[in-house]
């Protein structure tokens, strides 16, 4: 909902986050990773909350979404190498950062 008005169908949150049936580990679900791969976890940051979901593009961008915080972090970068840039680590530190003080 953006301003009162519905941009996405009713009930489109929970259908990108269940896991696809063809997602062994359940990792991805409609087009969204659930959690990300593993040449994309580089730290010991620990979990996100369980709601996160994200779109991994082409050289290292990123769109993080987390529906419990009310947040969408967008990295448009130019990233070869999968652990140059940690994006579970930025996750970590904008919710940090947002978190009420």
């Amino acid at each position: 909902m953006w301003s009162g008005e519905r941009i996405l169908p009713q009930g489109w949150v929970a259908y990108t986050r269940a896991p696809a049936p063809s997602a062994a580990e359940k990792q991805y679900g409609a087009h969204f990773w659930l959690r990300f791969s593993e040449g994309y976890r580089c730290g010991n940051e620990g979990p996100l909350p369980a709601d996160a979901f994200h779109a991994v593009g082409f050289d290292g961008q990123f769109i993080t979404v987390v529906p419990s915080r009310e947040l969408v972090l967008v990295r448009l970068g130019l990233t070869r190498y999968p652990c140059a840039w940690d994006q579970q680590r930025f996750v970590h530190l904008a919710l940090a950062a947002l978190a009420p003080h």
